[in-house]
C-alpha cells in the first residue's frame, strides 16, 4: 500500500511520525515544524486515514508491513519512530518485526497492551462511530452544516474540532470524511488488541511519554512496559491528556528531542 505522506526538513537522519486514530500526519505539522532544523521528518497517513488508500483489512501486522514499505520505497534504511495512541501501537508493532530498521522509539501516551474492550471503551468508540456516519457530509450544503450535525452527536468540543478535519471537499463541490468510517468501524477490536501473543523484548531504546491526566498508561502498565521494552523509559508531561502534544507541545519537543539525540 502507497501511503500518502509529507515531508518536512533535510536537516538529518529521518524522523517518521504515525498519528492516533480518526487522525492524520496534519495534526503533527506544527510537531514536525519543530523537529525539522535536525531532522528530515515524515508525517505518514496511516491506511484508512487521511489521504492514504483505504483498505477493508487492519490490523497492526498489516500496519507495521506499511511501514517497512514506506521505508523500502524511501530507501530508508533505518528511523527514529514517534508514535501516538494507534500510532504508537504500530510503532511498537514494527519494533517487535524489524527492529533493525529503527534507531529509536518514542510512544506517546498508549502501553503495549491490549486495550479491552469495556463497556466504557466501546461506548465511547460507537458513539464517536455512529456521529460520523450519521453526519452524513454528502448530503451538507457547508462545513458549517456539518459542524452543527456532528456537534449535535459528539458532546466534547475538542474532540469535534479534532474528528472534522477529517472533512474534505471534492472538485464537483460534494463534502465526505477522509476516513474509511465503515473498516474502522469493523476492525475495532484489532485497533484495541495489537499485543496478543507478542512476548519478545524489543531492544531498541524506547522512550514512553505520558500524559498526566491521561488514564492510556497507568502504574500497572509499567511491568509491561519493563518487560517488553527493557531498555526504555518513562516521562510523563504535567498537565497534559491523551493529545499531550497539542495540550504541551514545547515540552514535548524539548523531551522527544533530547531522548533523540
Amino acid at each position: 500500500m502507497e501511503l500518502f505522506y509529507r515531508k518536512k526538513g533535510e536537516a538529518g537522519e529521518p524522523l517518521i511520525i504515525l498519528h492516533g486514530l480518526y487522525g492524520s500526519g496534519d495534526n503533527w505539522m506544527s510537531i514536525a515544524q519543530g523537529f525539522s532544523n535536525r531532522y528530515t521528518v515524515y508525517l505518514v497517513d496511516q491506511r484508512n486515514h487521511g489521504r492514504s488508500p483505504h483498505s477493508d483489512e487492519m490490523d497492526y501486522n498489516l500496519l507495521a508491513d506499511d511501514l517497512l514499505h514506506f521505508l523500502d520505497k524511501h530507501k530508508i534504511e533505518k528511523t527514529n519512530i514517534i508514535g501516538h495512541s494507534m500510532g504508537g501501537k504500530t510503532a511498537m508493532w514494527f519494533g517487535f518485526k524489524y527492529p533493525e530498521r529503527i534507531n529509536r522509539l518514542v510512544i506517546v501516551d498508549i502501553a503495549p497492551k491490549t486495550y479491552e474492550m469495556t463497556a466504557a471503551n466501546v461506548k465511547v468508540h460507537r458513539m464517536i462511530i455512529s456521529a460520523l456516519k450519521s453526519t452524513k457530509p454528502e448530503t451538507a450544503i457547508s462545513r458549517k452544516e456539518i459542524e452543527e450535525r456532528l456537534n449535535s452527536r459528539i458532546p466534547n468540543p475538542q474532540l469535534s474540532r479534532f474528528l472534522l478535519k477529517n472533512i474534505e471537499r471534492s472538485n464537483d463541490g460534494i463534502y465526505r470524511w477522509r476516513l474509511n468510517i465503515n473498516s474502522i468501524d469493523k476492525n475495532l477490536g484489532n485497533i484495541m488488541d495489537g499485543f496478543s501473543g507478542l512476548d519478545s523484548p524489543v531492544i531498541v531504546p524506547t522512550l514512553f511519554v505520558k500524559g498526566e491526566l491521561s488514564n492510556y498508561i497507568r502504574s500497572k502498565d509499567s511491568t509491561a512496559i519493563e518487560t517488553l521494552f527493557p531498555n526504555s523509559k518513562i516521562i510523563t508531561i504535567p498537565e497534559a491528556g491523551h493529545w499531550l502534544h497539542a495540550q504541551q507541545p514545547e515540552i514535548f519537543i524539548n523531551i522527544a528531542s533530547e531522548f533523540l539525540m
